[in-house]
């Protein structure tokens, strides 16, 4: 195998298939709130939850069980996503067909484009992993004692694990992907391939919910106890599926060099079972992606030719760039159903829990701390939501390599750009409205306290979408070659994210300065976060449709 060739062409796939850095001060300091405020926090929640994982499992003689769930589930969250991400990149990447053409192997490109995706999406991964093992190492350490924590053997194989867990699911992704694209080569639609990620977290989930059939009243201290029984069989399945990882989890917890050595053949044995596979169906495979679509095509009708307003239009073909595409319908727009619904069921199944009915409780009862704390979490929802859609910071990395129309189509650009945005709050403000109700029915709070958190949520709102559509507007991703690449490397999207997590962050502190430090009543801190965020958002309503349309006459 030519293992420059396969590097060589690993660096053009990750120079042409991700958004490069500006190299302005401004947005070094974007990268580094980022980092600050996405990454670490992430990794330090992670890090608690494998400590006190493990050491609840000490208790049981079960240290490593902890471990090995974090690592399961993280095995199975790369194979939810990854096979999405594998089909882009394998086949449906808008380089195919140069690159086809080129006196390269097939096998040889499929490695070039498997290695480039995997440490493409596996970087976060490789953070959390970390935090896993550290928090694990500590826990170990503390009640068992340093000695049987630190071993050259575990630390070399929580090294090497923290760098190739992910890569048996994406493996899985990458073989499935080619034994499909091979079993389906009549099918004429792409849209059944995408949909396996679905098929993929419905099992996932359906064995989840299984498993907690039997434990008795469900909650934290149940399902760990079933963990440290080994009677899980959520963990036992996946334990079965990503085999390798069972084998890393003895190697790192009894220090045991076979284990590890076991663990490495064992993903050396599925490389070369996909190299193979690869040779064998990936030429294939790129015939049939090549196919798709092209036996049916799309008649116009006259009767389909309406006049409307310019605004109509230019919302209307929003609306079908979001929802007729896959990438961008799932991660830009129907993930807001996961806040009302995930906000109903964290409510409907802890509502009777002391610390929450206690929550409720002094809400109702009318304590400031009570009412401070949902003013916060109000806000921070309303930013973080509005961030984490992307619906904003990907408005014009949508146009992708068509970008340059929006100068030359009949539409001002302030139509275009209200389009943009209301396509945004069309998405995001109702999903938040509802999440209000459904907070404000299960801790009982007025009509009046309804009201104001919906006009908060509007107001943060609205600066989360001109942020995030400012931003893109500076310096769009334009180049990606699949919806998914312009969801995933486009860095606007994620700086967007870390601002509005630092706003939340202001947010907290103003509240704790003003009641905690002043002993200011909680009326005070309502009114400032009003006049503090109203403020804001008129003054962003009044300037950034002027700055974006001046970015919007300088795109090509």
């Amino acid at each position: 195998m030519n293992y420059t060739g396969i590097k060589s062409l690993m660096d053009i796939f990750r120079k042409n298939s991700e958004m490069q850095l500006p190299k302005t001060t401004g947005y070094r300091i974007l990268a580094l709130i980022a980092a600050l405020g996405i990454m670490i926090p992430c990794v330090v929640i992670v890090g608690v939850i494998s400590y006190v994982m493990t050491e609840a499992l000490i208790e049981v003689n079960n240290p490593g069980g902890g471990m090995l769930f974090e690592m399961q589930i993280l095995s199975a969250f790369s194979m939810v996503f990854g096979i999405m991400v594998i089909f882009s990149v394998l086949f449906f990447s808008s380089d195919r067909e140069h690159l086809v053409t080129l006196p390269i192997p097939s096998h040889h490109l499929m490695a070039a484009k498997f290695l480039y995706a995997y440490f493409a999406e596996s970087i976060m991964e490789f953070m959390v992993l970390i935090a896993v093992f550290i928090g694990y190492f500590i826990a170990v350490g503390r009640n068992i004692g340093i000695g049987m924590a630190i071993n050259p053997v575990s630390i070399i194989a929580s090294l090497l694990g923290t760098f190739m867990i992910p890569l048996v699911p994406m493996i899985y992704c990458a073989l499935f992907s080619l034994v499909l694209m091979a079993v389906l080569k009549g099918v004429k639609n792409e849209k059944i391939f995408y949909r396996m990620s679905t098929v993929f977290m419905l099992i996932f989930a359906a064995i989840f919910l299984y498993s907690l059939r039997g434990l008795g009243e469900i909650n934290v201290a149940n399902y760990v106890e079933s963990l440290g029984s080994g009677d899980n069989l959520f963990l036992r399945t996946l334990n079965v599926i990503f085999f390798p990882v069972v084998w890393l989890c003895d190697a790192v917890s009894e220090g045991s060099i076979l284990y590890l050595i076991i663990y490495l053949a064992a993903n050396a044995g599925l490389l070369l079972i996909l190299f193979f596979v690869g040779k064998a169906l990936y030429q294939e495979g790129l015939y049939t992606a090549a196919s798709l679509g092209s036996s049916k095509k799309a008649d116009i009708d006259s009767k389909d030719i309406k006049m409307e307003s310019q605004f109509m239009s230019s919302l209307k073909k929003e609306l079908r760039v979001i929802l007729r595409t896959r990438a961008f319908s799932g991660n830009t727009a129907y993930i807001n159903i996961l806040w009302p619904v995930g906000t109903f069921f964290l409510f409907h199944m802890t509502r009777d829990k002391e610390n929450m009915a206690a929550f409720i409780t002094h809400f109702a009862e009318g304590y400031d701390r009570a009412e401070m704390i949902m003013l916060m979490i109000i806000i921070a929802v309303a930013f973080i939501a509005s961030a984490l859609n992307s619906l904003a910071s990907t408005a014009f990395t949508r146009e992708g390599q068509h970008l340059a129309l929006i100068k030359f189509i009949p539409v001002p650009y302030k139509t275009q750009m209200y389009a943009k945005a209301f396509v945004s709050f069309m998405f995001t403000y109702p999903m938040l409205l509802l999440t209000d109700i459904i907070i404000c029915v299960f801790i009982h709070a007025s009509f009046f306290k309804f009201m104001l958190y919906a006009v908060l949520m509007l107001l943060a709102h609205i600066i989360a979408i001109a942020v995030g559509m400012y931003m893109d507007s500076v310096s769009p991703y334009v180049t990606w070659d699949d919806e998914y690449s312009a969801l995933r490397g486009n860095l606007n999207t994620f700086f967007n994210m870390a601002i509005m997590m630092v706003v939340s962050a202001v947010v907290m502190v103003i509240g704790l300065i003003l009641y905690e430090l002043l002993g200011l009543p909680i009326m005070v801190y309502q009114i400032v976060m009003l006049i503090i965020l109203g403020g804001v958002a008129a003054r962003i309503i009044y300037v950034a449709p002027r700055m974006i349309i001046e970015n919007m006459k300088k795109m090509s």
